[in-house]
């Protein structure tokens, strides 16, 4: 059985809903022979409704518990969102030392992958995605850099050898150790 105000379901046996308080088991009918289980005899004392507990929320505005059920549920931080931005972060800063910034780097990838594919199967339940993403992109760049910035660096000093002939400033140098 249901009860007609609010909805809910309640016991067949109910006189009032135990939910909003309204009375249920009276018929609202034209019929003249009314069963007896629908009055309720003088003698018995009438039962109040049965109020819900009143919850106070942050903002000291109360509800009650069926409003609060309404409310949509707190959202979980994605999983490894920080921990693959702060590898991804320290992977950016290491990619100066070519094998750090790589391993660094391939550990924030991998976290970021994890946490995206998880994040795909409910994306409504998770907050802070972004930082899954930015992971994401900023440890590619970190992978990129830590391989091919190396071998960039390698090619400057080379080519600074090339245009400027260093074995002069070490005959130089050669020469005030020699005095």
């Amino acid at each position: 059985m249901f009860c007609y105000n609010c909805g809910k379901e309640i016991p067949e046996n109910a006189l009032f809903c135990p939910f909003c308080g309204t009375q249920v088991n009276v018929s609202v009918s034209s019929d003249i022979n009314s069963s007896a289980d629908d009055v309720q005899p003088a003698n018995e004392p009438v039962q109040e409704p049965v109020q819900e507990p009143v919850q106070e929320s942050a903002d000291n505005s109360t509800e009650t518990k069926d409003q609060a059920d309404e409310q949509p549920q707190e959202k979980e931080l994605a999983p490894n969102a920080i921990s693959s931005f702060i590898w991804s972060i320290v992977a950016n800063d290491l990619c100066v030392i070519p094998i750090l910034g790589l391993i660094f780097s391939i550990i924030a990838l991998t976290k970021s992958v994890r946490g995206r594919k998880i994040v795909a199967q409910a994306p409504e339940r998770y907050k802070v995605k972004g930082l899954l993403t930015a992971a994401f992109i900023i440890s590619i760049i970190d992978l990129v850099g830590s391989i091919i910035g190396p071998i960039i660096l390698a090619s400057y000093f080379s080519l600074l050898d090339k245009i400027f002939d260093f074995s002069e400033i070490s005959d130089v140098f050669t020469g005030f150790a020699l005095l």
